[in-house]
């Protein structure tokens, strides 16, 4: 199974690779009308909520939202959503990888990731080295303002309460959020915190239990736009 998951992320990877490459020109910097400022380039790095999976249509999860701040507020944004469904941070490692190879200067970068890790077993440290990984080549690569977003206690999401798993626990949740909280304090990024502001059950997917609804995005959103528009003056 692990396997399958892996040979997805890797042709979800390609894919957003290629697109990358065939869609550059559309993704440059365009300029509105004379006097206005330049787009802002974002990338959105994270797995499944960032794709927009419980929103619906998934073009209202929050890195949508996201951008639809920027442009309510008469700020246009060229959006490249490299949230991949079940990828974990080896995945988001290779996508932020290929993000910064592109020749367009990026502007803004949110990143969410740790839960499918989490889940998963995977060790605290590896993750935290991942981490540290991504956020080093982005600073080395790019001036790009970086959000990232801490992890609400899984244990108390609705799919974990009502069938608990050996791996989901709360010391997990702290020693994962612990190794977040790290890394963005040495390379001077800002957290969301998102483990204080966890959502109820009132938004989260009654499909799932587990990802957020199209509420649950929406304040997802309005938590990353609190920290990121007065860094772009709105």
């Amino acid at each position: 199974m692990k396997q399958l998951k892996h040979l997805f992320v890797t042709l979800s990877i390609i894919g957003l690779i290629a697109a990358c490459a065939s869609s550059s020109d559309d993704n440059d910097i365009k300029e509105g009308p004379a006097n206005s400022l330049p787009a802002v380039n974002y990338v959105a790095l994270g797995a499944s909520d960032a794709f927009g999976i419980g929103a619906s249509p998934i073009t209202r999860g929050y890195v949508y939202r996201i951008k639809d701040g920027f442009e309510d507020r008469g700020r246009k944004v060229n959006l490249l959503n490299l949230g991949i469904p079940t990828a974990d941070i080896p995945a988001i490692k290779k996508t932020a990888k290929a993000a910064l190879k592109r020749d367009t200067e990026i502007d803004l970068i949110t990143i969410w990731t740790g839960a499918n890790d989490l889940i998963a077993g995977d060790d605290v440290k590896d993750f935290e080295e991942d981490l540290e990984s991504i956020l080093r080549r982005i600073r080395k690569d790019s001036s790009a303002f970086i959000v990232i977003m801490n992890l609400p206690d899984l244990t108390q999401i609705k799919r974990f309460r009502e069938k608990p798993h050996k791996r989901v626990t709360a010391e997990r949740v702290t020693v994962f959020n612990q190794a977040i909280t790290r890394q963005a304090q040495k390379y001077n990024v800002p957290i969301v915190d998102f483990f204080k502001a966890a959502p109820g059950d009132m938004l989260v997917s009654k499909k799932d239990g587990f990802h957020p609804n199209n509420d649950g995005h929406q304040k997802i959103a309005d938590l990353y736009l609190q920290i990121i528009l007065p860094k772009f003056g709105l």
